[in-house]
């Protein structure tokens, strides 16, 4: 019987893994992942951005820790010099707004300055300046995480899935599907294989399944499956050097290759477990936007669009992690990150192993995340650009 079975094996459910076998070494994890190549999990269709401009300090310190692990990344591992390259480009974030958001940009930043962010506060002209290539006109001052950038999430998840291999973690292709519950605890967890599998402790991080299976534990969240889309294009001109830029309407557009990776996200599109096929958001939405902001992308070519989905938490946009006070004890849950998963997921990982070895948090305190929060109806949103 595994002490601990981590339903989910993208990068937080191997996160959970090797952070659990780095503080208690010996403990039999078992981690259940249906699909081993990971052709429909959300990290293999991250951007793999981690920025620190958010307006909360758990989501800063997150993503702080998260640049701690790929400075340290080898180290971090312990694979001896074998870990995957994880292509970081540290770019920087830059995060554009039009002028009426001048008053949220000026909160946020001193919020980010305060918590220890390294940010520069860019007014219209010095945003000009800098990146002759956008379309300033209608924008007012922008904010610059210089530390900032992005990396490649399949290294990312297949090194913390190779180095919880290393540490005894058992990777199962399976599907958890059903939960035994008695006296406030999983007792047993159903997979679709017909088997069963009794541990002390079931983590949940089952990504767009993981409110189904919060449903059965008597936990359930408000998180649904949001389709969205990514797309790769190619236009004339040299935007290697550009950061990641966002802005607060969904438009996200960064480097790739001798190209750019483009979105645009509407947290508002209606859930679905079905995927876009065509291109129709990119012509309709994407490229317009795009082009208006980066001028010279009015003659980009389209080369390849894949789509992917956020478990989006409706009540906030932020994680939900733990479990339900009071109801059952030995089931955490770790979803609704909207798009975040991959850029928090050492941090998340680190966590998860707190609240199983230690009882509770003992590094980044994430209790406002919790679960609490659902219950009250009480939101802990971000304050600016998610």
């Amino acid at each position: 019987m595994p002490d601990v079975l981590i339903i989910g094996g993208g990068c937080i459910g191997s996160a959970a893994a090797l952070h659990l076998l780095k503080r208690s070494p010996g403990t039999a994890v078992t981690v259940l992942e249906p699909d081993p190549t990971y052709t429909e999990a959300a990290t293999t269709h991250a951007t793999g951005g981690v920025r620190q401009l958010f307006t909360r300090p758990e989501n800063i310190e997150l993503s702080r820790y998260t640049l701690e692990v790929i400075a340290n990344w080898q180290d971090y591992l312990g694979l001896d010099g074998t870990a995957p390259d994880l292509a970081w480009k540290e770019n920087g974030y830059l995060f554009v707004a039009p002028p009426e958001h001048t008053a949220t940009f000026e909160r946020n930043f001193a919020t980010q300055v305060e918590l220890g962010v390294e940010a520069e506060w860019l007014d219209p002209g010095e945003l000009t300046q800098r990146y002759p290539f956008l379309l300033t006109d209608d924008l007012g001052p922008a904010v610059l995480s210089p530390r900032d950038g992005w990396l490649d999430p399949h290294s990312l998840l297949h090194g913390l899935r190779r180095a919880a291999q290393r540490l005894g973690a058992e990777y199962r292709t399976d599907r958890a599907v059903d939960l035994t519950v008695r006296g406030g605890r999983v007792e047993a967890v159903q997979l679709e294989s017909g088997s069963t599998i009794e541990a002390d402790w079931v983590i949940n991080a089952a990504g767009v399944r993981a409110p189904q299976l919060a449903e059965l534990a008597g936990m359930p969240v408000p998180v649904d499956p949001m389709p969205r889309q990514e797309h790769y294009v190619e236009a004339s001109g040299d935007y290697t050097a550009m950061p990641f830029i966002k802005d607060p309407y969904g438009l996200a557009i960064r480097s790739e290759g001798e190209g750019l990776s483009v979105g645009l996200v509407d947290f508002d599109t209606p859930a679905s477990r079905e995927l876009p096929r065509d291109n129709s958001h990119f012509e309709e939405r994407v490229w317009p936007a795009l082009a208006h902001r980066i001028p010279s992308l009015d003659a980009l070519r389209l080369k390849s669009t894949w789509a992917g989905h956020y478990d989006q938490n409706r009540l906030d946009g932020n994680m939900i992690i733990g479990n339900r006070p009071g109801t059952v004890d030995n089931f955490l849950t770790a979803c609704g990150f909207s798009g975040h998963g991959l850029m928090h997921a050492p941090g998340v990982g680190r966590a998860l192993a707190e609240l199983i070895v230690d009882g509770d948090y003992t590094t980044i305190d994430l209790t406002r995340f919790g679960y609490q929060r659902i219950i009250d109806e009480e939101p802990y949103q971000e304050l600016g650009v998610r």
